[in-house]
Parts: C-alpha cells; sequence; structure tokens
C-alpha cells in the first residue's frame, strides 16, 4: 500500500491512498483527515486504508484522480520526532575526513544519530532552498522509516514491529555551516536545513523480497 498527502486542509495535508503504478490516487479522509491520524490510531486505519487501496487497483475507488506528484507535500508533511542515524561506513569516513576528524571507536557499538528538525518537511517537487550556496549546500540520499510509538529500552527485535512505513528522502546538509558549527560542541542546528521527501510511503510487503524484516 501506498499514502501520501495532498498539499490542502492544513499544515499536515490531506491523506491519500495511491495505486502501484504512481497514476492515480483517492483521498482517504473517509479513513482520516492526515497521515499522522492514521499512525494514531494504524490498527483500526490501516485495514481501511488497504481495502480502499485495493478498490483503486480495482478501479472501483469513488473519487480516485490522476496523480499530480506537484501538488503533494510530504507523505508525513511534519512529524513529532526526526531522528537521522548513519550506518553506512564508507559515508561516515568520508564525511568525518571532510571535516578533519577521525572514526570514533564507538561508532562500532553505539548508534550515530542526530535529533534534526521535523516541523516542516519539503514535498517531492517543491525548491530545496538556501540563503547562500557558499554555505555548501548538499544532499544525501536516505532510507526513511516511519514508526508509531516505539517503548524506551526495547529489543531490535521488537522495534520492528513498529515499523508501519518506509520512504525515501533527501537529507539536506549545509556542509561549510556544519564544520564550524559542531566545533561549538552543541551539535547540528544551521547546518540542517528541512528533509525533503519522495512523493509516497510505501507499507513493507510492498516491498517484496527487498524487505528483509527490517
Amino acid at each position: 500500500m501506498k499514502v501520501g498527502s495532498l498539499k490542502e486542509g492544513g499544515r499536515d495535508g490531506t491523506l491519500i491512498v495511491v495505486n502501484r503504478a504512481l497514476t492515480r490516487a483517492v483521498r482517504a479522509t473517509s479513513v482520516a483527515p492526515t497521515l499522522q491520524k492514521a499512525l494514531d490510531d494504524w490498527s483500526g486505519a490501516m485495514p481501511k486504508l488497504r481495502a480502499l487501496a485495493e478498490q483503486l487497483e480495482d478501479d472501483k475507488a469513488v473519487g480516485s484522480f490522476e496523480l499530480d506528484t506537484t501538488a503533494l507535500a510530504a507523505p508525513l508533511p511534519r512529524a513529532y520526532q526526526w531522528a537521522d542515524g548513519s550506518a553506512y561506513v564508507v559515508h561516515v569516513e568520508l564525511v568525518r575526513k571532510a571535516r578533519g576528524v577521525e572514526m570514533p571507536p564507538s561508532f562500532w557499538t553505539d548508534p550515530l544519530m542526530y535529533q534534526g528538525g521535523s516541523d516542516s518537511f519539503i514535498g517531492p517537487n517543491d525548491e530545496i532552498e538556501v540563503a547562500d550556496e557558499a554555505y555548501g549546500i548538499d544532499f544525501e540520499g536516505e532510507i526513511g522509516v516511519i514508526v508509531d510509538d516505539v517503548p524506551m529500552g526495547i529489543s531490535p527485535e521488537a522495534a520492528r514491529k513498529h515499523i508501519r512505513l518506509v520512504t525515501i528522502l533527501n537529507d539536506v546538509s549545509l556542509r561549510n555551516v556544519i564544520v564550524t558549527e559542531l566545533g561549538k560542541g552543541f551539535g547540528f542546528f544551521h547546518g540542517k536545513p528541512a528533509t525533503a521527501f519522495a512523493p509516497v510511503a510505501v507499507t513493507p510487503d510492498e516491498l517484496g523480497e527487498a524487505w528483509n524484516g527490517g
């Protein structure tokens, strides 16, 4: 199942279900007004959304329309939390080398993460704006995972059960700002502007054999 959000109805958008071919969609407001509302009651909303998706695939969804990705916000236009983790060793090594710092020994045992801004994400066709290109604007292609409420201290195996949706994104960085910012000892803020997202988020089953348990 694929879901997205139209740029209408407020800052959290309007929830839609999208067909597998990414050509048609239908508003899912009969189930939940926004994706966040659906996530808040996923066990109740998901079966209804899946039924709507099946109707859309069968060309039986009432009110379906041709999908225009320029009308889409990020699938989840804003979120309660945004945590970015680095797991690709080559990328971590290259970025740290560019900043002139060594790989910490703890990288191999402790998660490398930062908590970024989640108040406003960028849609799939929206401009990624920067005040000055001298800031060294860059982006990294990443996989995004949308979860429900994950308890503290949960095991990795149990945490997999809280994965609801998967998407892809561009994590934007201002490389020349980050160097001086991290030198102050607090962490990312000015150097990490809003993140840009793909048009839709999908349930893990949409990935077929490419999904290996999270």
